[in-house]
């Protein structure tokens, strides 16, 4: 099989203002969502306490649209006394009937430590025995873990898989020669190119059903044979 060609994305760093909360419960920061147009998140990590606090919605959102949940989130307090500090998105609540943001978990980094994370692997291009064979890929791996340092921490590890046929399978093994930080076992598979095992279901199909009609014919003509010397 031919190696396959890899890209990393590098992780950007994006700035997102933050100030102090004191409004807790599902009452005032309700309010605080609906009046000001602000959500609510908490910071913590480094064996720090962690920080309540709030940010303007729509800027969160417009960050998030350009793909910010893999992004170093640079940290800028209004509240001048405070430092700024950078973050990993942890997590992210959404609504569960509106899809908004509800909000915000994140993690404490210091850039220049290391770090072992799970990276979005991206698949590009259709394979050949796809496109040319009728075969059907199955992605087994979305995930890849990597260990670097934290500013070196990519947000997607992209693979080429055009090449592919009929009965290629990638697995970690492939990508490690090209990328020594991944750290995943070698032998996981990340994609399969399967045969076209429908088409030959449908022609033992249809070869089940010609034998049915032929058996049913020879029955029919028994039945006629039998009326017929019934009556003679």
């Amino acid at each position: 099989m031919p190696q396959v060609p890899l890209k990393i994305h590098a992780r950007q760093q994006v700035s997102l203002k933050v100030a102090s909360r004191e409004e807790q419960g599902k009452g005032p920061v309700g309010q605080m969502r609906r009046l000001h147009g602000q959500l609510p998140g908490v910071i913590y990590g480094h064996k720090q306490d962690a920080e309540y606090f709030k940010t303007d919605a729509h800027s969160l959102e417009l960050i998030l649209s350009k793909g910010g949940q893999n992004a170093i989130i640079l940290i800028e307090h209004e509240e001048s006394s405070k430092e700024s500090e950078k973050a990993l998105i942890r997590d992210i609540q959404y609504h569960k009937v509106s899809g908004n943001v509800m909000h915000l978990d994140l993690l404490r980094i210091d850039p220049t430590e290391t770090l072992r994370a799970n990276v979005p692997i991206v698949t590009v291009g259709v394979p050949e025995g796809v496109r040319t064979e009728g075969g059907s890929l199955q992605q087994t791996l979305t995930a890849i873990e990597m260990e670097c340092v934290v500013s070196e921490m990519p947000s997607a590890v992209e693979i080429d898989i055009t090449s592919l046929l009929i009965g290629d399978s990638l697995h970690v093994s492939d990508l490690v020669e090209q990328e020594p930080r991944i750290t995943s076992e070698v032998v996981r598979t990340i994609v399969n190119v399967l045969a076209p095992r429908l088409i030959v279901e449908d022609e033992d199909g249809d070869e089940e059903e010609e034998a049915a009609d032929a058996g049913g014919e020879g029955e029919e003509e028994a039945a006629d044979a039998g009326g017929e010397g019934e009556e003679e």
